[in-house]
C-alpha cells in the first residue's frame, strides 16, 4: 500500500477548501492547535471574516481565566484600527456601574447565551451602551456566551468558566443573511479555538503558581515520570518564622491564613526577583534554590544574599507596621547553603511532586535550627562562604557546630553586625 506523505489537514492536497469560507473554518482548526494567544486570535479571525466579505466593524471577547491575580481578560477589535482594548480584571477590582447595566451582566445573571439588537433607527435600546454603538454608527449587534466548563456555571463574572463575545456591524441594514450564515459556524470555531489555547495558559499559569516556573516548565514539557531526576548544583535557601505555633493558638483560621500570606509574600518575592524560585512553602517555612551557573558562583551568592536581605528588610517593616497597629508580630531566621541535590520526581504512582532531596536539603533547614541557639538570624554554610568571594569581608565564623542527623560537624557562619556592604546591595 502506498504511503501516502505527511502533511497538515489544512494544507493536505487531498481535502482542499472549496470555497473562501471553508478556508476559513480550516484556519480556525488549525490556529485552535497552534501557538497563538486569544488577543491574536482574535485580531486574526475579524480579519479574515472582512477578507470573506462578513460586514464586521467591531468585535470583543471577555475570556474568564483561573489565576490567582487576574479574573478576566477583555479584548475588543475594530475596522481599520486592529486590537483597541486589551484590558486585564483582577480578583480585587470592584465592577463599575457600566457593568451593571451592560447586556453582558444580563447575560450572565439571567444564563442567556445569544442576544441580538438591532441599532438602526429610532427605537428605544435596552442597554445603554448599545445606544452609545448607535452614535457611533453602528446599525447592528449581537452578543453569545460560552461556557468553556471550567466552573460550575457563568452565574458570576469571576467564576472560571469561559467567554462572552459581542459583534457589531456598521453596514446599511446590519448583518446580511450571507454574514450570519458564516458568523453561524465560524463564532463556535472560534469559541472552540480560544478554549484550546486558553487552556494551555490555564494550565501553564496553575503549575507557575503552585510549583514555580521552572519545574511547571519541565512539568509541561513531559518530565513527569516518576523517579525522572537530575543532579543540581545549588544555592538552598531555607526560610523559617518564629512565633507561628503561638500566633495560631490565639488567632482565628480565616485571620491566621490573611497574616502568614503576608509574611510568605514577603519572603517569596525577592527570590524571585533576585533570580531563584521558591520549591514549595512548608507550613510557615520555605524552600528556594538559587541554581549555579559554571563562572557565575559568585555572582549567584551576593544575589542570594541580596534576596535574603531584602527579605528580612521587608519583614522587618512588616512587623514595625503591625507592632504599630497592636497586631502580633513573628520574627524570621534564614539559612544559606550550597550543595548537590536531586531534582525531579517523587511520590507514589498516582500523586508525585516535583522537589529537591539530598544531603544537602537536610543539612539546611538543620542549619537554620541553630540560629536560636547562636543568637542570629542568619545562618551561613562553610560552602556557601567559600563561593561568596564578593562578600567575605561581611561574614563572622560561629564555630564548628554539630547539626542533628549529619555525621560531621560543619562550620558556620553569620554576617557581621551592621554588614554596610549588604546593606548598600539591598538599598
Amino acid at each position: 500500500m502506498q504511503q501516502l506523505p505527511e502533511k497538515s489537514f489544512q494544507t493536505c492536497e487531498h481535502f482542499p477548501a472549496s470555497s473562501p469560507e471553508e478556508e476559513l473554518f480550516s484556519w480556525l482548526i488549525g490556529a485552535g492547535m497552534g501557538n497563538y494567544t486569544p488577543d491574536n486570535l482574535l485580531r486574526e479571525f475579524c480579519e479574515r471574516l472582512g477578507e470573506v466579505g462578513v460586514n464586521l466593524h467591531r468585535g470583543n471577547i471577555a475570556v474568564t481565566t483561573i489565576h490567582p491575580q487576574v479574573s478576566a481578560f477583555m479584548y475588543t477589535w475594530r475596522h481599520q484600527k486592529g486590537l483597541i482594548t486589551n484590558t486585564r480584571h483582577l480578583h480585587s477590582d470592584e465592577p463599575g456601574e457600566g457593568w451593571f447595566s451592560s447586556p453582558f451582566f444580563h447575560m450572565i445573571g439571567n444564563q442567556v447565551d445569544f442576544m441580538h439588537r438591532h441599532l438602526e433607527g429610532n427605537n428605544n435600546l435596552d442597554f445603554p451602551v448599545l445606544e452609545e454603538f448607535r452614535q457611533e454608527g453602528l446599525t447592528d449587534w449581537f452578543s453569545q456566551l460560552f461556557d468553556f466548563g471550567w466552573g460550575n456555571s457563568m452565574g458570576e463574572w469571576d467564576d472560571p468558566s469561559g467567554m462572552i463575545t459581542s459583534w457589531a456591524s456598521a453596514h446599511p441594514g446590519g448583518f446580511t443573511k450571507r454574514d450570519f450564515d458564516i458568523l453561524r459556524r465560524a463564532i463556535p470555531l472560534f469559541a472552540l479555538a480560544v478554549k484550546a489555547v486558553a487552556s494551555y495558559q490555564v494550565a501553564e499559569t496553575v503549575l507557575e503558581t503552585y510549583i514555580g516556573k521552572t519545574t511547571a516548565r519541565e512539568v509541561l514539557a513531559g518530565q513527569i515520570q516518576r523517579g525522572s531526576s537530575k543532579t543540581i548544583s545549588s544555592v538552598l535557601l531555607f526560610a523559617d518564622l518564629r512565633g507561628f505555633t503561638r500566633l495560631a493558638d490565639n488567632v482565628g483560621g480565616e485571620d491566621l491564613v490573611s497574616i502568614l500570606d503576608q509574611y510568605l509574600e514577603r519572603m517569596a518575592d525577592p527570590v524571585a526577583q533576585f533570580g531563584g524560585e521558591v520549591l514549595k512553602f512548608i507550613g510557615d517555612g520555605m524552600l528556594a534554590t538559587f541554581p549555579l551557573e559554571p563562572g557565575q558562583e559568585a555572582e549567584i551568592c551576593r544575589n542570594s544574599l541580596m534576596a535574603t536581605q531584602s527579605i528580612m528588610t521587608l519583614i522587618k517593616n512588616l512587623n514595625q507596621r503591625r507592632r504599630a497597629e497592636g497586631a502580633p508580630v513573628m520574627e524570621l531566621d534564614i539559612a544559606l547553603h550550597i550543595g548537590n541535590v536531586m531534582y525531579g520526581n517523587v511520590g507514589s504512582e498516582s500523586r508525585l511532586d516535583f522537589t529537591v532531596v539530598g544531603s544537602a536539603v537536610n543539612e539546611v533547614s538543620r542549619m537554620e535550627s541553630k540560629c536560636g541557639e547562636l543568637e542570629t538570624s542568619i545562618i551561613l554554610s562553610d560552602e556557601f562562604v567559600s563561593e561568596a568571594l564578593y562578600c567575605r569581608d561581611q561574614f563572622i565564623s560561629v564555630g564548628e557546630h554539630r547539626l542533628r542527623g549529619v555525621r560531621t560537624p560543619k562550620k558556620l557562619y553569620s554576617l557581621k553586625e551592621g554588614s554596610v556592604y549588604l546593606e548598600r546591595l539591598a538599598g
